[in-house]
């Protein structure tokens, strides 16, 4: 019986999943080191970090050009932006704008689209030239008309169905119908034909992603669910 359990977890969807992308990552180097130091020849990253010095949170979070420039590269390589054709990338919640910047030394093209709060996000976008729609992403609201079509739209660290906090730390967050809306408003207006909009979720307090309902609704629209990430199509 122990031996069964073991084997299970061995093959586990979400382990064959992980391995899968380490494999690729190995087998499709993108050197993280090597767009990073490029970056950092510009003396402008330099200055933004004594103007934002490192006692105030958000520049040791997005100063860290290292940090975000490697763990970008993981994610355009997990979409495999590093090889096939090339893509036009939608960011929501772009924040500091390195998600698209790695996608577009990789030979896509893209736009963020997200609110404008922080000062650094501005001028991080502004060093990094990532385009920015400001928008507030709100419940039964279609997104901005885009230009042309979108053939991937992502959201890391998605925040933007969180209404309000509780008192117990957590959030109230967007109902099935909410997200039903907001899904049927990204295939008809802003996905290509054979798009893909992934959402990753990071978890609350209690370590919930999303309530039962809200993953039982994805399913229902087909999607494919890894870990804290949600892909349809």
């Amino acid at each position: 019986m122990n031996f069964a359990h073991k084997l299970r977890k061995l093959f586990h969807p979400e382990l064959v999943g992980s391995i899968g992308e380490h494999i690729h990552r190995a087998f499709h180097p993108v050197s993280a080191r090597r767009l990073q130091r490029e970056l950092e020849m510009d003396p402008s990253w330099e200055k933004l970090r004594r103007k934002y010095p490192r006692g105030i949170k958000e520049v040791h979070r997005f100063g860290d050009t290292k940090f975000w420039i490697k763990r970008n590269v993981e994610r355009a390589q997990d979409l495999s932006l590093d090889r096939g054709r090339r893509l036009h990338i939608l960011d929501l919640g772009c924040g500091p704008g390195f998600f698209l910047y790695v996608a577009e030394r990789l030979g896509h093209t893209g736009v963020g689209l997200d609110i404008d709060e922080q000062a650094i996000f501005r001028d991080t976008l502004r060093l990094l030239k990532v385009k920015r729609v400001v928008h507030c992403i709100r419940p039964r609201f279609h997104l901005p008309a885009p230009g042309k079509k979108f053939d991937l739209i992502t959201s890391y660290l998605t925040c933007f169905h969180r209404l309000e906090r509780l008192r117990d730390g957590n959030w109230r967050t967007w109902s099935t119908a909410e997200w039903q809306f907001f899904i049927d408003d990204v295939r008809a207006n802003q996905l290509k034909k054979g798009g893909m909009l992934l959402l990753e979720f990071h978890p609350q307090k209690n370590g919930e992603l999303y309530p039962a309902d809200v993953r039982e609704l994805f399913l229902k629209n087909r999607a494919r669910v890894f870990r804290s990430k949600v892909f349809l199509k």
